[in-house]
């Protein structure tokens, strides 16, 4: 018989206690010695960062799509655009340390049907050596791109950062050294609680660096169709046959831009979005570190 380990037992608690996850939310924002409490222990140092769908650019911007020097600069007038993937790819190629999860514990504790429940968390950085091999496997630079190519062909969208609570459950060791890469949906993601967390404790919670959203209200009839169960953070809605977002909340992933029939929706992203974006998330974990 096979000895129970620690991911075992955190993999049987998550799996048990996953959507109860709105309840603590809505407790900590009641009860602050209890929001200190899990803060300290699940959130303390988080910087997750929510980036746009390559589609929702795709479907906002006419022209070339390509990839840059990180460096460099794009001149706004070229016609050209980088995709927020980039952010990925470039920490991807840099860390020394790739870990690909089996499954994603949270569409696998939602019993998700619209996802697939396979494509798992990727781990970056020195802490990802000691994830459990029960759980997933080594993979290269190249298999991981692929990953993160094949989530973005299924409609999943793209978060990255530092998330304590994922080298809690994993035993990794100091969050300093675990930087996680989810492909999250909207009926299954973790962070759809943050509209009930505290707002400290949300604004780990937020859109990549150097993005806007517009809503062209003339051009908008009103249809529903992006307050139809597509934010996962449901900062949509429909008030006086308009479709009105609530900038609080919205974290900017570009779903409702992709469903959106009548090009009502748009993202922009800034020339160095992608610069920036990764001046944010290098300093959290030290990929390269061996």
């Amino acid at each position: 018989m096979r000895k129970i380990n620690f991911s075992d037992i955190s993999v049987r608690v998550i799996h048990t206690t996953f959507n109860t996850r709105f309840i603590l939310a809505r407790a900590c924002r009641k009860i602050p010695p209890l929001a200190w409490l899990v803060d300290r222990m699940l959130f303390e140092g988080d910087d997750i960062q929510v980036l746009p769908r390559d589609a929702a650019l795709k479907t906002s911007l006419a022209g070339n799509i390509r990839e840059v020097e990180v460096n460099s600069r794009v001149p706004v007038s070229s016609g050209n655009t980088v995709l927020p993937s980039q952010v990925l790819k470039e920490m991807i190629r840099k860390s020394q340390y790739h870990f690909l999860m089996d499954s994603c514990i949270c569409r696998t504790s939602n019993k998700c049907q619209d996802y697939p429940r396979d494509l798992g968390c990727l781990f970056l950085g020195k802490g990802s050596q000691n994830i459990s091999p029960q759980l997933g496997r080594p993979v290269s630079a190249s298999e991981a791109i692929q990953h993160v190519e094949k989530c973005q062909k299924v409609g999943l969208v793209p978060i990255i950062g530092r998330n304590k609570i994922d080298s809690v459950w994993l035993n990794t060791g100091p969050k300093e050294e675990l930087l996680s890469i989810c492909h999250c949906c909207e009926c299954c993601c973790l962070w759809k609680m943050t509209p009930d967390l505290p707002e400290e404790m949300g604004r780990s919670f937020s859109p990549m660096e150097g993005v806007e959203i517009t809503f062209s209200l003339d051009l908008c009839n009103g249809c529903g169709l992006c307050a139809q169960d597509v934010c996962f953070l449901d900062a949509i809605s429909i008030r006086d046959g308009k479709a009105m977002r609530d900038n609080d909340v919205c974290r900017i992933c570009g779903r409702c831009v992709e469903i959106c029939p009548r090009g009502a929706i748009k993202i922009k992203m800034s020339d160095d979005a992608i610069k920036s974006s990764l001046s944010r998330v290098q300093p959290l974990v030290d990929v390269e570190l061996e």
